[in-house]
């Protein structure tokens, strides 16, 4: 039985591309054993794509995390997590930064080989900088270093927002890898390479050497054409988009993205997160996110249910592929998205100014969710740690709930 799946469907088109594991690599085993439980036929391709662990030079290459992840992990395994620490001796703001420190350092060690044994090409480790911050290059810049030296296959995430960019600059400066996330538009990468190459100058003039770092700028596809600015735009103009011309604005976008990559001399790849599954009338499962991209170097940062669908299909002898020509739609459907504000922004390079990137709708609402999850767990912190003062805990309980902050 041939064991020849997605990934090296992808790998045929190019060698570049890779998947990532979208989820904290502690939740990978169990996974793959929910996996082999539920799909027994489909075992083959499921330990071609998850070997037992991230070290085989197979399956998934590196890992990305965010705020919501890691509150996740924290809050399944409550009593794991806050035994590694003594919470009467600490704040609740230490607290929280030692338990998400300890989640990516561990997942950093799962790593590791892979990043010694490919010479440091995988076996990436995504943490990213507060979301609380978004608008405080300073305080993203100190956590981002803070993050950077948890172990040497850390890759921070920063928001493309104005500020990320700068502290993006400032942290490529100083030798780290980096990955702007919460992109949506061809300006913010742009703006993205433009930061890393600033950094990177400053390196060198420093005596910084960045041979080996890796810098990857994220586009959050599947979050594009779900945000109502589309809709309402779209409807002002007596037009309605079907949702296959909402996907083929998502994809249309990637393919400018991936024109402005390929033409930049900075060492950047695109990474496709917020892949999304779809179902038709008939209750048939495709990804176009999966199936009409994939022509150039991308990597795909994939979340355990978009891995269930590929292995689903596998199963079914119905194997997803990577696009292998380049994708055009229909004349009538580019002519409609076209007349939509939100779309040229999105798709015309110089479109959105830096300072309006964090403004986007789709921004604004990643942020959001991120933040949620930022509060979730500081309002657990508050919770384990005492407070002397009753005015004091009444403070941080209020903070925590409000902002995701603790005094």
């Amino acid at each position: 039985m041939s064991t020849l799946g997605y990934l090296e469907r992808l790998k045929r088109n190019d060698r570049r591309s890779e998947v990532w594991w979208d989820s904290s690599p502690l939740v990978y085993a169990p996974y793959k054993q929910h996996l082999l439980d539920k799909y027994p036929a489909a075992t083959a391709h499921i330990e071609q794509l998850m070997p037992d662990d991230f070290a085989q030079p197979r399956g998934f290459s590196s890992v990305t995390t965010n705020p919501r992840l890691v509150t996740a992990v924290i809050l399944e395994k409550r009593e794991y997590w806050s035994s590694r620490f003594n919470p009467a001796s600490l704040s609740a703001g230490e607290l929280h930064k030692k338990l998400y420190n300890e989640v990516i350092v561990e997942g950093a060690a799962a790593l590791h080989p892979r990043w010694v044994r490919s010479d440091q090409a995988e076996g990436w480790m995504c943490a990213q900088v507060d979301p609380v911050d978004v608008r405080c290059t300073e305080r993203m810049s100190a956590r981002g270093l803070e993050l950077h030296q948890l172990a040497p296959n850390v890759m921070v995430k920063v928001p493309g927002s104005l500020e990320g960019l700068d502290t993006v600059e400032q942290l490529v400066a100083q030798g780290a890898s980096v990955n702007i996330t919460f992109c949506f538009n061809v300006s913010q990468f742009q703006a993205g390479i433009q930061a890393i190459e600033r950094g990177m100058a400053r390196a060198r003039s420093n005596g910084v050497d960045t041979s080996r770092c890796h810098y990857v700028i994220t586009f959050m596809i599947g979050r594009f054409s779900c945000q109502p600015e589309l809709t309402l735009q779209a409807t002002e103009r007596n037009l309605a988009l079907s949702p296959e011309e909402r996907r083929w604005a998502e994809l249309l976008i990637y393919e400018q993205i991936q024109a402005l990559v390929a033409a930049s001399n900075v060492p950047v790849r695109t990474l496709l997160s917020s892949i999304k599954v779809d179902v038709d009338e008939r209750g048939n499962k495709h990804c176009w996110h999966l199936e009409k991209t994939g022509l150039n170097a991308t990597c795909y940062t994939l979340t355990p249910d978009v891995v269930e669908f590929l292995i689903e299909r596998e199963s079914h002898g119905k194997p997803v592929a990577p696009a292998t020509e380049a994708q055009q739609p229909p004349p009538s459907t580019f002519a409609k998205l076209i007349r939509i504000p939100y779309f040229c922004e999105a798709y015309f390079i110089d479109s959105i100014e830096p300072y309006d990137f964090g403004n986007h709708e789709a921004f604004l609402n990643a942020c959001q969710e991120a933040n949620s999850a930022h509060r979730r767990l500081a309002d657990y912190c508050v919770r384990l740690c005492p407070v002397a003062k009753p005015f004091r805990r009444s403070l941080n309980a209020l903070l925590a709930a409000e902002f995701g902050v603790v005094a």
